[in-house]
Protein backbone atom coordinates (compact mmCIF):
# COMPACT_ATOMS: atom_id res chain seq x y z
CA UNK A 1 0.00 0.00 0.00
CA UNK A 2 1.50 3.29 -1.14
CA UNK A 3 0.66 5.93 1.43
CA UNK A 4 1.15 9.56 2.42
CA UNK A 5 1.02 10.32 6.14
CA UNK A 6 0.12 13.64 7.81
CA UNK A 7 0.75 13.47 11.55
CA UNK A 8 1.49 15.29 14.84
CA UNK A 9 3.98 12.99 16.65
CA UNK A 10 4.44 13.05 20.42
CA UNK A 11 6.11 9.76 21.38
CA UNK A 12 9.35 10.74 23.11
CA UNK A 13 8.01 13.96 24.61
CA UNK A 14 6.67 14.08 28.20
CA UNK A 15 2.91 14.69 28.44
CA UNK A 16 2.46 14.24 24.66
CA UNK A 17 0.25 11.50 23.23
CA UNK A 18 2.12 8.43 22.00
CA UNK A 19 -0.26 6.99 19.41
CA UNK A 20 1.15 8.82 16.37
CA UNK A 21 4.60 7.43 17.14
CA UNK A 22 3.23 3.91 17.57
CA UNK A 23 1.43 4.28 14.24
CA UNK A 24 4.59 5.36 12.44
CA UNK A 25 6.65 2.51 13.87
CA UNK A 26 3.90 0.00 13.02
CA UNK A 27 3.98 1.15 9.41
CA UNK A 28 7.77 1.41 9.19
CA UNK A 29 8.01 -2.17 10.47
CA UNK A 30 5.37 -3.60 8.12
CA UNK A 31 6.47 -4.37 4.56
CA UNK A 32 2.89 -4.00 3.29
CA UNK A 33 3.24 -0.23 3.59
CA UNK A 34 5.28 1.81 1.15
CA UNK A 35 5.47 5.28 2.70
CA UNK A 36 5.83 7.86 -0.08
CA UNK A 37 5.99 10.88 2.22
CA UNK A 38 5.42 12.08 5.79
CA UNK A 39 4.27 15.57 6.75
CA UNK A 40 3.86 17.02 10.23
CA UNK A 41 1.34 19.45 11.69
CA UNK A 42 0.81 21.10 15.08
CA UNK A 43 -1.30 19.21 17.60
CA UNK A 44 0.10 16.85 20.21
CA UNK A 45 3.26 18.97 20.19
CA UNK A 46 4.52 22.15 18.55
CA UNK A 47 5.07 21.40 14.87
CA UNK A 48 8.88 21.72 15.07
CA UNK A 49 9.01 19.35 18.06
CA UNK A 50 6.84 16.83 16.24
CA UNK A 51 8.98 17.11 13.13
CA UNK A 52 12.18 16.41 15.08
CA UNK A 53 10.53 13.45 16.81
CA UNK A 54 9.45 12.06 13.44
CA UNK A 55 13.03 12.37 12.15
CA UNK A 56 14.18 10.45 15.23
CA UNK A 57 11.75 7.62 14.38
CA UNK A 58 13.01 7.52 10.80
CA UNK A 59 16.61 7.47 11.98
CA UNK A 60 15.90 4.56 14.35
CA UNK A 61 14.24 2.65 11.52
CA UNK A 62 16.99 3.49 9.06
CA UNK A 63 14.45 5.20 6.78
CA UNK A 64 15.59 8.81 6.46
CA UNK A 65 15.24 8.22 2.71
CA UNK A 66 11.46 8.70 3.06
CA UNK A 67 10.58 12.29 2.03
CA UNK A 68 9.46 14.26 5.10
CA UNK A 69 8.48 17.91 5.56
CA UNK A 70 7.22 20.21 8.30
CA UNK A 71 3.81 21.85 7.91
CA UNK A 72 1.38 24.19 9.66
CA UNK A 73 2.35 25.53 13.10
CA UNK A 74 -1.17 26.72 14.00
CA UNK A 75 -4.69 26.98 12.61
CA UNK A 76 -3.82 30.51 11.49
CA UNK A 77 -1.61 28.90 8.83
CA UNK A 78 -4.68 27.52 7.04
CA UNK A 79 -4.36 28.34 3.35
CA UNK A 80 -0.63 29.15 3.46
CA UNK A 81 1.44 26.84 1.29
CA UNK A 82 4.38 25.30 3.17
CA UNK A 83 6.90 22.52 2.63
CA UNK A 84 4.43 19.88 3.83
CA UNK A 85 1.54 20.94 1.62
CA UNK A 86 3.87 21.25 -1.37
CA UNK A 87 5.14 17.70 -0.79
CA UNK A 88 1.57 16.34 -0.67
CA UNK A 89 0.65 18.17 -3.86
CA UNK A 90 3.76 17.07 -5.73
CA UNK A 91 3.42 13.42 -4.73
CA UNK A 92 -0.23 13.13 -5.73
CA UNK A 93 0.33 14.93 -9.05
CA UNK A 94 3.21 12.54 -9.78
CA UNK A 95 1.10 9.46 -8.94
CA UNK A 96 -2.60 10.25 -9.53
CA UNK A 97 -5.10 7.64 -8.23
CA UNK A 98 -2.24 5.56 -6.74
CA UNK A 99 -1.72 6.91 -3.20
CA UNK A 100 -3.71 6.60 0.02
CA UNK A 101 -3.69 9.59 2.39
CA UNK A 102 -3.64 8.93 6.14
CA UNK A 103 -4.36 11.83 8.53
CA UNK A 104 -3.55 11.50 12.24
CA UNK A 105 -3.71 15.12 13.45
CA UNK A 106 -5.43 18.46 12.85
CA UNK A 107 -6.43 18.92 9.20
CA UNK A 108 -4.76 22.28 8.50
CA UNK A 109 -2.23 20.91 6.00
CA UNK A 110 -4.91 18.94 4.17
CA UNK A 111 -7.40 21.80 3.87
CA UNK A 112 -4.58 24.05 2.68
CA UNK A 113 -3.79 21.59 -0.11
CA UNK A 114 -7.47 21.48 -1.13
CA UNK A 115 -7.56 25.28 -1.43
CA UNK A 116 -4.61 25.27 -3.83
CA UNK A 117 -5.29 21.93 -5.57
CA UNK A 118 -9.05 21.20 -5.54
CA UNK A 119 -8.52 17.91 -7.44
CA UNK A 120 -6.36 16.56 -4.58
CA UNK A 121 -8.97 14.23 -3.08
CA UNK A 122 -10.19 13.04 -6.49
CA UNK A 123 -6.60 12.21 -7.45
CA UNK A 124 -6.08 10.00 -4.38
CA UNK A 125 -6.86 6.29 -4.19
CA UNK A 126 -8.33 6.48 -0.67
CA UNK A 127 -8.36 8.68 2.44
CA UNK A 128 -8.33 7.34 6.02
CA UNK A 129 -8.64 9.82 8.90
CA UNK A 130 -8.45 9.65 12.69
CA UNK A 131 -10.73 12.29 14.14
CA UNK A 132 -14.18 13.23 15.28
CA UNK A 133 -16.87 11.46 17.26
CA UNK A 134 -20.58 10.77 16.95
CA UNK A 135 -20.80 9.57 20.56
CA UNK A 136 -21.28 12.29 23.21
CA UNK A 137 -19.73 10.15 25.96
CA UNK A 138 -16.47 9.80 24.03
CA UNK A 139 -16.32 13.54 23.44
CA UNK A 140 -17.04 14.22 27.11
CA UNK A 141 -14.19 11.93 28.17
CA UNK A 142 -11.68 13.77 25.96
CA UNK A 143 -13.01 17.09 27.26
CA UNK A 144 -12.40 15.98 30.85
CA UNK A 145 -8.83 14.97 30.08
CA UNK A 146 -7.51 17.52 27.64
CA UNK A 147 -9.75 20.37 26.66
CA UNK A 148 -10.00 23.93 27.90
CA UNK A 149 -12.52 25.44 30.29
CA UNK A 150 -15.29 25.72 27.72
CA UNK A 151 -16.84 22.60 29.26
CA UNK A 152 -20.13 21.75 27.53
CA UNK A 153 -19.13 23.59 24.37
CA UNK A 154 -16.49 20.94 23.64
CA UNK A 155 -18.22 17.95 25.14
CA UNK A 156 -18.88 16.34 21.75
CA UNK A 157 -15.65 17.43 20.05
CA UNK A 158 -12.54 15.34 19.46
CA UNK A 159 -9.01 16.76 19.84
CA UNK A 160 -7.77 16.60 16.22
CA UNK A 161 -10.89 18.10 14.70
CA UNK A 162 -11.26 20.74 17.42
CA UNK A 163 -7.76 22.16 16.83
CA UNK A 164 -8.75 23.65 13.46
CA UNK A 165 -12.52 23.65 13.06
CA UNK A 166 -12.50 25.53 9.76
CA UNK A 167 -10.08 23.05 8.21
CA UNK A 168 -12.12 20.15 9.57
CA UNK A 169 -15.30 21.49 7.99
CA UNK A 170 -13.60 21.98 4.63
CA UNK A 171 -12.17 18.44 4.61
CA UNK A 172 -15.19 16.54 5.93
CA UNK A 173 -17.71 18.36 3.73
CA UNK A 174 -15.53 18.40 0.61
CA UNK A 175 -17.25 16.81 -2.39
CA UNK A 176 -15.37 13.81 -3.75
CA UNK A 177 -16.11 10.32 -4.99
CA UNK A 178 -12.79 9.02 -3.62
CA UNK A 179 -13.42 6.55 -0.76
CA UNK A 180 -12.99 8.15 2.67
CA UNK A 181 -12.81 6.27 5.96
CA UNK A 182 -13.11 7.91 9.37
CA UNK A 183 -11.88 6.37 12.62
CA UNK A 184 -13.50 8.47 15.34
CA UNK A 185 -13.47 8.14 19.10
CA UNK A 186 -16.47 5.82 18.74
CA UNK A 187 -14.13 3.02 17.62
CA UNK A 188 -10.82 4.31 19.00
CA UNK A 189 -12.06 4.10 22.60
CA UNK A 190 -13.09 0.44 22.24
CA UNK A 191 -9.77 -1.11 23.27
CA UNK A 192 -7.01 -0.32 25.74
CA UNK A 193 -3.22 -0.65 25.62
CA UNK A 194 -2.28 -2.25 28.96
CA UNK A 195 0.75 -3.14 31.05
CA UNK A 196 0.92 -6.66 29.61
CA UNK A 197 1.33 -5.16 26.13
CA UNK A 198 4.17 -2.96 27.35
CA UNK A 199 5.91 -5.99 28.89
CA UNK A 200 5.93 -7.76 25.51
CA UNK A 201 7.60 -4.75 23.92
CA UNK A 202 10.09 -4.35 26.79
CA UNK A 203 11.17 -7.98 26.40
CA UNK A 204 12.58 -7.40 22.90
CA UNK A 205 16.17 -6.15 23.01
CA UNK A 206 16.17 -4.10 19.82
CA UNK A 207 16.44 -0.32 19.31
CA UNK A 208 12.86 0.37 18.22
CA UNK A 209 11.04 -1.71 20.89
CA UNK A 210 13.35 -0.34 23.59
CA UNK A 211 12.70 3.26 22.47
CA UNK A 212 8.95 2.64 22.43
CA UNK A 213 8.97 0.95 25.84
CA UNK A 214 11.03 3.73 27.42
CA UNK A 215 8.58 6.40 26.33
CA UNK A 216 5.37 4.47 26.93
CA UNK A 217 5.84 3.99 30.66
CA UNK A 218 4.97 7.54 31.68
CA UNK A 219 1.96 7.73 29.36
CA UNK A 220 0.66 4.36 30.54
CA UNK A 221 0.94 5.37 34.19
CA UNK A 222 -0.72 8.72 33.48
CA UNK A 223 -3.72 7.14 31.79
CA UNK A 224 -4.14 4.51 34.50
CA UNK A 225 -5.37 7.38 36.66
CA UNK A 226 -8.35 7.85 34.31
CA UNK A 227 -8.92 4.41 32.79
CA UNK A 228 -8.80 0.89 34.14
CA UNK A 229 -5.45 -0.45 33.06
CA UNK A 230 -4.10 1.71 30.24
CA UNK A 231 -4.56 4.15 27.35
CA UNK A 232 -6.47 4.27 24.07
CA UNK A 233 -4.20 3.66 21.02
CA UNK A 234 -6.19 6.14 18.86
CA UNK A 235 -4.17 6.69 15.67
CA UNK A 236 -3.07 3.08 15.33
CA UNK A 237 -6.59 2.29 14.12
CA UNK A 238 -5.80 3.99 10.79
CA UNK A 239 -3.13 1.60 9.40
CA UNK A 240 -4.74 -1.43 11.05
CA UNK A 241 -7.97 -0.62 9.22
CA UNK A 242 -6.01 -0.74 5.96
CA UNK A 243 -4.51 -4.09 6.93
CA UNK A 244 -7.75 -5.65 8.20
CA UNK A 245 -10.93 -3.71 7.34
CA UNK A 246 -13.02 -6.78 8.10
CA UNK A 247 -12.37 -6.28 11.84
CA UNK A 248 -14.72 -3.27 11.94
CA UNK A 249 -18.40 -2.41 11.75
CA UNK A 250 -19.04 0.62 9.55
CA UNK A 251 -21.80 2.94 8.40
CA UNK A 252 -21.81 5.04 5.23
CA UNK A 253 -22.64 8.62 6.25
CA UNK A 254 -22.69 12.15 4.94
CA UNK A 255 -21.41 14.33 7.78
CA UNK A 256 -21.59 18.01 8.67
CA UNK A 257 -19.27 19.97 10.97
CA UNK A 258 -20.54 22.64 13.34
CA UNK A 259 -18.34 25.73 13.72
CA UNK A 260 -20.21 28.00 16.15
CA UNK A 261 -22.19 26.62 19.09
CA UNK A 262 -20.24 23.37 19.60
CA UNK A 263 -17.07 23.69 17.47
CA UNK A 264 -16.12 20.54 15.52
CA UNK A 265 -19.28 18.68 16.50
CA UNK A 266 -20.20 16.13 13.85
CA UNK A 267 -23.77 15.50 12.80
CA UNK A 268 -25.28 13.24 10.16
CA UNK A 269 -26.63 15.04 7.11
CA UNK A 270 -30.20 14.12 6.20
CA UNK A 271 -30.01 12.99 2.62
CA UNK A 272 -27.03 12.85 0.30
CA UNK A 273 -24.37 15.37 -0.63
CA UNK A 274 -24.51 15.85 -4.38
CA UNK A 275 -21.52 14.70 -6.47
CA UNK A 276 -19.90 13.05 -3.46
CA UNK A 277 -19.56 9.62 -1.90
CA UNK A 278 -20.40 9.10 1.80
CA UNK A 279 -17.73 8.67 4.43
CA UNK A 280 -17.28 5.14 5.74
CA UNK A 281 -17.51 5.73 9.49
CA UNK A 282 -16.18 2.98 11.79
CA UNK A 283 -18.48 2.43 14.77
CA UNK A 284 -17.22 -0.71 16.55
CA UNK A 285 -15.38 -3.99 16.27
CA UNK A 286 -17.25 -6.84 14.62
CA UNK A 287 -16.85 -9.00 17.74
CA UNK A 288 -14.55 -9.68 20.71
CA UNK A 289 -12.21 -11.80 18.58
CA UNK A 290 -11.71 -8.84 16.23
CA UNK A 291 -10.73 -6.63 19.17
CA UNK A 292 -8.16 -9.19 20.29
CA UNK A 293 -6.79 -9.53 16.75
CA UNK A 294 -6.45 -5.74 16.53
CA UNK A 295 -4.21 -5.64 19.61
CA UNK A 296 -2.13 -8.54 18.35
CA UNK A 297 -1.54 -6.78 15.01
CA UNK A 298 -0.53 -3.64 16.87
CA UNK A 299 1.90 -5.25 19.33
CA UNK A 300 3.47 -7.69 16.86
CA UNK A 301 4.32 -4.82 14.49
CA UNK A 302 6.13 -2.93 17.25
CA UNK A 303 8.54 -5.75 18.14
CA UNK A 304 10.97 -5.49 15.22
Amino acid sequence: MRVLLDTDPGLGRTFADVDDGLTLFLMLNNAKFEIEGITTVFGNTAVKVGYLLMKKYLRLAGRLDIPHKMGAAAKHDLGKLNDASKLLIDKVKEHPKELTLLTLGPLTNIATVLRHYPEFFDDLNKIVMMGGTLTPFAGFLMNRLFFDKMKTKTFVSEFNFYQDVEATKEVIEFKTTTPRVEMGLDICCRTVFKKEHLKRIESVDKPIPQFIAKHLKFWLNLWKIFLKGGFYPFDTFVPIYLLKPELFKTANLFLEVETENVPAKLSILKGKRENSAPITYCTDFVDLKSKEEFMEILISNLLQ
